[in-house]
């Protein structure tokens, strides 16, 4: 039997330009979708914190300050253990009893069960990473930082590569992780859900740069972002090309979007991560988180 060529295309398809601005858009849609749907299911997670210590009654006062959360198959479940303001280890059984907690956790998990991988950018940064339990991960979720996220979806946020300077900055210490901070330049209008979109001096670039390699060596590239600084001569002038990429991104059909490049502003300076991408926040001068940030005035 001889094989004929076909004659004419098995199927249509658009045009591949058409194709891949429809990809790039139901990625981008997907995302969305994706951030704010673990922003609800924070605030709802706290609202039922509250809900359980209350007996349901909104204004009645209640002390919580962090949540236990420990991983699951799929998803992050309550333990029903919980931390005071004072950091007092209490859980809803001593507060409600055996019964009433049991139900009260079976309904809550019923939110927790969409803070998984795919609402991860959210909920990550409003833990604390706490001592693995019977191979599992267990998190500490900030109850008052996931109260303040905002329900409305979030703003399209302003490219990130333009280098304009933004105006009536103020210098102050930020963190991500709850555990690092670095010196910033911070523009206060420039929020997006009490986030702030720090700008860097190169040397700490740097240092943002050796850490986040080294994290990315110790716990695998798919769970952080890493930025490089790569040093050049032109002309017999230094140069520095600061690049952040998204390994995660990699394996997705829009990959090119993994590779950023971060350009200078006018002083110099770098905004590694922008506003919700990376969670920074800034902190006072005790160190305490200001989830909006209110700059001193005095």
């Amino acid at each position: 039997m001889t094989n004929q060529p076909p004659s004419r295309p098995a199927y249509e398809l658009p045009a591949s330009s058409a194709l891949a601005e429809a990809v790039d858009k139901a990625l981008n849609d997907n995302r969305t979708a994706h951030e704010q749907l673990g922003r609800v299911m924070a605030v709802v997670t706290a609202a039922g914190v509250r809900d359980i210590l209350t007996g349901h009654q909104p204004d009645a006062p209640f002390d919580a300050a962090r949540l236990e959360l420990r991983e699951g198959e799929d998803s992050l479940f309550p333990t029903g253990r919980y931390w005071t303001a004072a950091g007092v280890e209490r859980t809803f059984t001593e507060d409600v009893g055996q019964t009433e907690a049991g139900n009260a956790l079976h309904d809550l998990s019923g939110w927790t069960a969409y803070l998984d991988d795919n609402t991860r950018g959210v909920w990550r940064p409003l833990c604390e990473e706490l001592p693995d339990r019977d191979g599992r991960a267990v998190y500490a979720l900030d109850l008052a930082r996931a109260a303040s996220l905002t329900l409305d979806p979030p703003s399209p946020a302003a490219p990130e590569s333009a280098p304009a300077a933004p105006a009536a900055m103020v210098e102050v210490l930020v963190c991500a992780n709850e555990r690092d901070h670095y010196p910033a330049h911070v523009d206060p209008t420039d929020q997006r859900d009490g986030y702030v979109r720090p700008w860097f001096d190169l040397p700490t670039v740097r240092i943002i740069a050796a850490e986040t390699q080294a994290e990315a060596a110790r716990y695998g590239h798919g769970f952080v972002n890493t930025v490089h600084v790569l040093d050049g001569t032109v002309d017999d002038r230094a140069e520095a090309v600061v690049l952040e990429v998204g390994w995660i991104y990699l394996g997705a059909t829009n990959r090119e979007k993994s590779v950023q490049v971060l350009w200078p502003n006018e002083d110099g300076r770098y905004a590694v991560g922008g506003h919700f991408d990376w969670c920074w926040y800034a902190l006072d001068g005790n160190l305490h988180p200001q989830i909006p940030f209110r700059p001193d005035t005095a």
